[in-house]
This record gives structure tokens, C-alpha cells and sequence, in this order.
């Protein structure tokens, strides 16, 4: 361990919403070392507990809480200011995804992505802003995604709400420095992380399983399920996700030391941030024959 990480973090107070698992869990177990005092939330009870437990007297709070819901952040934020009294660094990293078609994503299936992924980080934003500004120099650090840069069939909610997570760290980044705020705001985009996000994603393909079912009608070969279709993509998320969850919470906690804008997390990630840059319009011609899309999809 480096002085100057310890140096950096010793104390700290730092909010984490999904601390529960994946890179939440990861970089609370990190920041703990590093002698931060956390507070940590989750939708999961059973994880939130695991993690506290693990962790602690380096948990100064633990709630359980829905980052979509106003109600759950308001109560947090009085809770700080009445335990604690203010807040170094938040960490919004609570996320969650669905697969499938856009014509096949209902109306409600779409807001619960967004509710949780946006709304969830402005809402949290918004009600820690006060604590933040108590700070002698606050930090924002939001989780985006690769897929806030480029897209690929099947995951419209999520990328709608990562494009816009990049683009309000971006746009807060500069509000805060032309109102003379002493609070940076980060974006991190992590590429494919080992992490459980693809095993709690909803499957929506109708369109699959009709595909499916017609098979079944023309060749007599069994039915092929929603079941069946996550199976496949979770399979195939895993083999092509290559940094783990300890590996991206060090390179995000050097982020967050460097006050690097921009955190980009794994070789996919500087991959797609390269040809982003220079195929605007035509990466999905480069990138998806290497992420095995058409394979995938069938």
C-alpha cells in the first residue's frame, strides 16, 4: 500500500450505493483498508449485512435503500448530517440492466432502467450536494459504462441511461467549476467486468422466443425459453468480461486520487474509447464481429 493512498482516504467519508456485490463491494473493501469510513446502501439486505459485517468498523452507516426512490436518499441524507455531519465522496454505482428489443421493452421495464441507473445518480447527486459542500473538497464519482460510448443490439434501456450518466458528470463537472463548487465530478466507464449485473438482468426478447417457438413448429426441436436465452447471454458475457471487480475498484480508487475526468477501466474499455474517437459512425462494424454479436443473437 502506497502512503499517499492511505494518506488520501484515511477518514474520508464515502458514500457507495450498491455496495452489496460487484465493484460497490470491491472498492468498499478497498476504500476499508485505506482507512475511509463508508457508508454503504444496497437494495439487498442480505448483502449490505454480508458486506458490513466484513467490513466493520469501517461502516459508519448501513441502509438498505432503492436509489430510485426520493423518499430513501432524503431519509440517508438526514441520517449523515445528524450522525456524521457531512460527506467526502459519493460513489454512485448502483446499477441495473434488461436484454432485449426495444419494441419488445415495455414502457415500465424501460423507466426501471432508467429510474435506478439516471435518476437514481441525479436524485443521489442532489440530496448529497448540501453534505458535499460541507467538505473541504468534495468528489462525485458516477459508473457509467463502456456502453455510454458505443451501443449494441438488445440493451437500449442501459445505454440510454449510461450515454446520459456520461453526459450530466460531464455537464455537472463544468457547472461546479464555473460556480466555483469545490466538488470534481468523475465518470468512470468500466469495460467488461466479472460481476453479477448480467445474471440480474431481465430477459424481454419476445422476438427470440418467437424465433424460437418456430423452430420448434418447423423442425419439432424443443422450445427454447427466456431461461434458455439469459443462459446464453450470460455465458457469453462472462467469457468475454475480462477484468474482475477488485481489478476495476484499484483502478477507479486511482481515479478518484488523480481526480481523473474520465475513468476508463480495462483494455476493452480504452478499446472502444479509441474507436469512438476516430469511427463515430462505423464502430459497430469493427467492435461487434470482436464482442461476437451476430453469434450471439443468432
Amino acid at each position: 500500500m502506497k502512503q499517499s493512498q492511505a494518506l488520501t482516504w484515511k477518514n474520508k467519508r464515502i458514500l457507495i450505493t450498491g455496495a452489496g456485490s460487484g465493484i460497490g463491494h470491491a472498492l468498499a473493501t478497498l476504500l476499508a483498508k485505506l482507512g475511509a469510513s463508508l457508508i454503504l446502501t444496497d437494495i439487498n439486505k442480505e448483502n449490505l449485512s454480508a458486506i458490513t459485517d466484513e467490513l466493520g468498523n469501517s461502516v459508519l452507516i448501513a441502509q438498505v435503500a432503492n436509489v430510485s426512490n426520493k423518499a430513501d436518499w432524503q431519509k440517508l441524507a438526514r441520517l449523515i448530517e445528524k450522525d456524521i455531519g457531512s460527506l467526502d465522496v459519493l460513489v454512485n454505482n448502483a446499477g441495473i440492466s434488461t436484454f432485449g428489443y426495444f419494441d419488445e421493452t415495455s414502457e415500465a421495464q424501460f423507466n426501471k432502467v432508467l429510474d435506478v441507473n439516471l435518476h437514481g445518480a441525479l436524485t443521489g447527486c442532489r440530496e448529497m450536494m448540501p453534505l458535499l459542500e460541507k467538505s473541504q473538497r468534495g468528489l462525485i464519482v458516477n459508473v457509467a459504462s463502456i456502453f455510454g460510448l458505443i451501443t449494441i443490439p438488445m440493451l437500449t434501456p442501459y445505454h440510454t441511461s449510461k450515454f446520459a450518466i456520461r453526459g450530466f458528470s460531464e455537464a455537472l463537472r463544468q457547472d461546479m467549476a464555473y460556480q466555483k463548487k469545490t466538488i470534481d465530478v468523475l465518470c468512470v466507464l468500466p469495460g467488461g467486468i466479472k460481476t453479477n449485473i448480467a445474471r440480474s438482468s431481465e430477459v424481454l426478447s419476445t422476438h427470440s422466443e418467437k424465433q424460437a417457438l418456430d423452430k420448434h413448429v418447423n423442425t419439432g426441436e424443443a422450445h427454447v425459453n427466456n431461461q434458455d436465452i439469459k443462459d446464453k447471454i450470460v455465458a457469453h458475457f462472462d467469457a468475454v468480461a475480462r477484468t474482475s471487480a477488485s481489478e476495476a475498484a484499484k483502478v477507479i480508487e486511482r481515479g478518484m486520487r488523480t481526480k481523473t475526468p474520465r475513468i476508463l477501466i480495462g483494455s476493452d474499455a480504452k478499446l472502444v474509447h479509441w474507436l469512438y474517437k476516430f469511427f463515430p459512425s462505423s464502430y459497430d462494424k469493427l467492435f461487434n464481429p470482436l464482442l461476437g454479436i451476430k453469434k450471439l443473437l443468432g
